[in-house]
């Protein structure tokens, strides 16, 4: 069977809504890793860029307070890793500027 992109996302967000009914998190995010701008070719209107591609695709972060739980995954929704980070770290903020949310699941 051939995975999509779609079907790879429904994946991922079928395993965070697994992680937060499961685990009880303050709240989840599935964030997809944006490409990355390497070269830009031409002056003004006529751009051609060249992207360059993440190994991963998804990540998944639950929110426990002072820490997350990151989870990371493959553009064909296959689990990499996982592992616990500051709030405070680098990597949050990385992933700010390199990601866009997908879907999120909150706690009322």
């Amino acid at each position: 069977m051939k995975v999509t992109e779609r079907k790879a996302r429904n994946e991922v967000v079928r395993f965070a809504k697994m992680e937060f009914r499961q685990k009880k998190p303050l709240n989840v995010k599935v964030l997809r890793v944006k490409d990355v701008k390497k070269v830009s070719i031409g002056d003004a209107l006529p751009q051609r860029g060249v992207k360059e591609s993440h190994d991963q695709c998804y990540v998944v972060l639950l929110d426990y307070g002072e820490n997350y739980r990151m989870y990371t995954f493959t553009k064909l929704g296959t689990l990499i890793n996982g592992k616990t980070i500051e709030k405070t770290s680098d990597e949050i903020h990385l992933l700010e500027r390199t990601t866009k949310l997908v879907y999120k699941f909150k706690r009322r």
